[in-house]
């Protein structure tokens, strides 16, 4: 459940609505008008939040969830309530499953690298597929209309100055050059060629079956907005000691790749031991194994080069734990 903010003659209207399942995917319904002003239909009080009589009428069919509606109405909030009410919550961690990861891999690229913009800051998103999957857990299970709606809220926040920025990264227009400076430096590219990339990736998306299901009129009203960052702003002035600054500043808005998972067969291969084999050394024994097995593979050894590094980062994932023994 989600509010929708639409544009009519220029005004702001705002709608209740909720993602539902349809032949093609999912869509969704409008649960009540909320006319310009959704705040008037919601009051943010010391216990809680309480509905206007009005709209507690309209969804009184309705078998709603409380907490969905409170998330629906959250962004509204005033400055300081939603971090006063969530105030003494237990924090628990949060594993993925298996079926939420695949989720997460079938969001679409154009989802999952503005939702990795908007929280790291970063251009350079060719490494996205190394980010921590539960940067984009708030994806999964949301319609077209309802992912739009979250990223106009997100972008609200964006400055202007990150902009274009912002684009160049969420349309991949990095691909499109061989220059080394398209992945953190586009301000250094040919302008005309820049507007070229975007607007070839630009109607490529317009013409994605996948990306404007669930849609009744399209994505055009709401991709038309990139047009105008697009064209309307231009990429902040080129400062070395700033841009060090920012990397180093986004540095802590990334949540760290998650390492690759160690597969079995190939501890095999490399180490001629079983996992469980190697389970059951102690960190002193493992290391003999390791140094021996590095010995033969050293490319100055005429081993392969690749195959080394693999062996020399599987044995730091597998002997951190172990006891010295």
């Amino acid at each position: 459940m989600y509010v929708a903010m639409l544009r009519e003659r220029g005004r702001p209207r705002f709608e209740l609505r909720r993602t539902v399942p349809r032949e093609d995917g999912l869509g969704f319904e409008v649960l009540a008008d909320l006319g310009t002003d959704p705040s008037k239909a919601v009051r943010f009080g010391r216990f809680g939040m309480s509905y206007a009589e009005e709209l507690l009428e309209v969804l009184a069919h309705l078998d709603l969830d409380p907490d969905a509606l409170d998330g629906a109405f959250a962004p509204f909030a005033p400055q300081g309530y939603r971090s006063s009410a969530d105030r003494g919550k237990v924090w628990r961690r949060t594993v993925l499953t298996r079926v939420q990861e695949d989720e997460i891999r079938a969001l679409h690229p154009f989802d999952r690298r503005r939702m990795a913009f908007l929280r790291s800051g970063e251009v350079n998103l060719s490494r996205i597929d190394e980010v921590n999957p539960k940067m984009f857990r708030g994806l999964v299970g949301k319609g077209r209309d309802e992912l739009e709606q979250l990223f106009l809220r997100m972008e609200r926040e964006l400055p202007q100055r990150e902009a274009r920025g912002y684009v160049h990264a969420v349309f991949n227009l990095q691909r499109h050059f061989a220059d080394l400076t398209a992945r953190s430096m586009p301000e250094a590219l040919d302008p005309g060629r820049l507007d070229e990339a975007f607007l070839n990736e630009f109607c490529a998306l317009l013409g994605d079956p996948s990306f404007g299901r669930g849609l009744p009129t399209g994505p055009e009203a709401y991709l038309r907005r990139y047009a105008l960052l697009h064209f309307d702003f231009d990429f902040p002035a080129a400062d070395g000691f700033r841009r060090i600054y920012e990397d180093f500043m986004n540095d802590f808005r990334r949540l760290p790749p998650r390492p690759k998972p160690v597969e079995p067969e190939r501890v095999r291969e490399l180490f001629g031991l079983t996992m469980a084999e190697i389970g059951r050394m102690s960190k002193r024994e493992f290391a003999r194994v390791f140094r021996k097995k590095a010995m033969s593979m050293h490319p100055d050894k005429g081993g392969d080069h690749d195959a080394f590094v693999e062996l020399l980062e599987t044995y730091k994932r597998m002997i951190r734990g172990k006891s010295e023994g």
